[in-house]
């Protein structure tokens, strides 16, 4: 520590109001004033972080201040009072304590709290603590008025269920009737198939999109069907929410406010939804080894290339080696008697699409300029899994092939496209819109808190308005953040995305580079439900004709199409 003072200045307040005010000028003249003529200081820095909950200590200046302190720059902390540091006494606490363990000085000067004495440590730490009991008091005084307007059944805000319309005025809901189609619809997929995979990929199929306008997942199936808002029931306080995921209070804690809005499901309905919901979590979660190769992997993927009716799955026969493939026919030859497309088992589609996949890596790395499509379908349909295709689309071959420059443009010498376009235009974009969601969500966030614990908290009118305008950005920016990412399966950074994601994907990355893949031997080795995830999270489309694929969709939109000898 270097022999001279020098005090870290440090001010905050909460809301938008008080920094619109005179509070920061205040505190700062008032603090730079008691630095220089209480503790004889001339040497200081001030740290402003305006607008900022005391809820915790992740605001920027406060960071940036901490980190200069470990670094010896800084004799004293000055504050007005201890509450602008945290009202929190374990961010406190850690915060005190590497003063401490550097020899910094901690002064409170309004409190009058000098920590280089021993009874200003102890008042201090006493006052913290009910600095804290305030805030948890105010934070529990919040909350039960919100559950109280929950039970009465008065709408807490939030994001409005798909199939239904809010009126503010009249503070009630009613059924928005064209998304409410699209869910009745979902619901009696879900009936006939009980599996959320399935229905969402039906869904798709038929053109069915979110309110967003995004395809359906098995998320966002399952966050319908297993809402009771569908049901007419308004249920809130059930869960504890922290950055995005969430786990389920107690049900003792729940508010469940029944007959609350007109139902889309009925009780029965809802109870047998419930029922095959629950039994597939309970198969899923103890299922033993040799069911889970017993996952149908391609299911809800395989569409008829005669009818355009979808493929449905069952078990085949056990082969010799042990292995149980799953088995594909066509819905309309068993169902309707009126196609005769022929089945499919998932050592031909498997063998198909992942040596295809391997071939599409392949080329990717090996990809010059130079070549012409000629090689690149040759590269495509190397092996002897595709000794039977004539020929891939020209359309699919040129695509390819234009992605595969304009992915060169962007890493070597090769020419970029112009007026701004082009992979490294797309990247700096991605990056630019990143940023700005970054941005959003984290003052969603800091909105949250203030509402919650600002000292001059804003009303509920304010704060819903202002969340709404937040949550609506964001949607906005993850919308054009999707269409850029929705590029070529071939794109600069956005193939390690699409093809490797999540631990089970960096392991289907290396299996798929080795060469010819058996797929016989890599389910037999492998879990079944990884397989299906990698393959989800890539393919989007299997179209089958006489026992043969005739077109690959891609997640990303591109579509590959074969022709085979006669």
């Amino acid at each position: 520590m270097p022999g001279a003072k020098k005090a870290a200045i440090y001010c905050r307040v909460s809301t938008i109001h008080q920094v619109d005010k005179d509070s920061l000028p205040m505190q700062r003249s008032d603090m730079i004033n008691y630095a220089k003529y209480a503790l004889n200081i001339e040497d200081y820095e001030v740290f402003e972080d305006a607008g900022y909950s005391g809820k915790n200590t992740d605001r920027p200046a406060f960071q940036e201040m901490m980190e200069r302190i470990k670094e010896g720059e800084f004799s004293h902390v000055l504050v007005w009072k201890i509450d602008r540091v945290s009202r929190n006494l374990l961010d406190f606490a850690s915060m005190y304590a590497e003063c401490k363990k550097l020899g910094v000085t901690f002064v409170s000067k309004n409190e009058q709290f000098d920590t280089s004495t021993a009874m200003g440590e102890a008042m201090l730490k006493i006052i913290l603590v009910f600095a804290e009991l305030e805030r948890n008091m105010t934070s529990e005084r919040v909350m039960s008025t919100m559950n109280a307007r929950a039970a009465e059944g008065k709408w807490n805000g939030g994001r409005v269920p798909f199939g239904y319309s809010y009126d503010k005025e009249t503070d009630s809901f009613s059924i928005r009737e064209d998304e409410a189609k699209v869910v009745l619809e979902l619901k009696n997929i879900y009936l006939r198939l009980h599996s959320i995979t399935g229905t969402a990929h039906e869904l798709n199929a038929i053109g069915r999109r979110t309110r967003r306008g995004f395809g359906w997942t098995p998320q966002t199936v399952a966050i319908i069907l297993r809402s009771p808002f569908y049901r007419g029931t308004y249920r809130y306080n059930y869960r504890n929410e922290a950055k995005g995921t969430f786990t389920f209070k107690d049900k003792k804690d729940w508010v469940m406010c029944s007959k609350h809005h007109d139902a889309l499901f009925t009780q029965e309905e809802y109870a047998t939804i419930d029922y095959w919901l629950t039994k597939n979590r309970r198969l899923q979660g103890k299922a033993t080894h040799s069911q889970r190769k017993n996952i149908h992997i391609f299911a809800g993927l395989i569409k008829c290339g005669n009818c355009g009716d979808n493929y449905f799955a069952s078990l085949s026969r056990t082969l010799a080696s042990g292995y149980r493939p799953s088995m594909y026919q066509c819905s309309g030859r068993r169902q309707k008697a009126l196609c005769d497309n022929k089945y499919v088992t998932d050592i031909t589609v498997g063998n198909f699409v992942f040596n295809y996949i391997s071939n599409m890596i392949r080329l990717k790395k090996e990809f010059s300029p130079r070549w012409q499509t000629r090689r690149i379908r040759s590269t495509l349909l190397r092996g002897d899994t595709f000794r039977e295709i004539k020929a891939i689309s020209p359309a699919t071959l040129a695509s390819i092939r234009t992605t595969l420059i304009d992915n060169l443009a962007s890493t070597t010498e090769y020419q970029p496209m112009k007026n701004g376009h082009g992979p490294e235009a797309a990247k700096r974009k991605d990056e630019n819109l990143q940023a700005e969601l970054d941005k959003n969500t984290r003052a969603l966030d800091r909105l949250k808190q203030l509402f919650l614990y600002a000292d001059d908290a804003m009303g509920q009118a304010e704060f819903l308005q202002q969340k709404k305008a937040l949550e609506d950005n964001i949607a906005r920016i993850k919308r054009e953040l999707e269409a850029i990412r929705k590029d070529s399966i071939f794109a600069t950074n956005l193939s390690e995305e699409i093809f490797v994601q999540k631990a089970a994907h960096f392991f289907m990355s290396t299996s798929l580079q080795k060469g010819r893949i058996d797929f016989e031997q890599l389910a037999t080795n492998t879990d079944a439900a990884m397989l299906k995830e990698f393959v989800n999270t890539i393919v989007s489309r299997i179209t089958v004709r006489n026992g043969r694929i005739i077109e690959l969709e891609f997640t990303n939109g591109q579509t590959h199409r074969f022709e085979y000898e006669l």
